[in-house]
């Protein structure tokens, strides 16, 4: 399986991977790069405020 590494979330430290052209996390409008799950936290929150 072709992985690539293209950074880490800047929640977690966890390592955001390309698989076979997908991104395995969510690019954020600062560029920062957000694992799934902290994405999801983060999304929470604003829907909270």
């Amino acid at each position: 399986m072709q992985e690539e590494l293209i950074g880490h979330c800047r929640a977690c430290g966890k390592p955001i991977l390309c698989k076979m052209g997908f991104l395995d996390g969510v690019v954020q409008e600062d560029i920062a790069l957000l694992c799934f799950v902290c994405s999801g936290d983060e999304e929470e929150t604003q829907l909270d405020s």
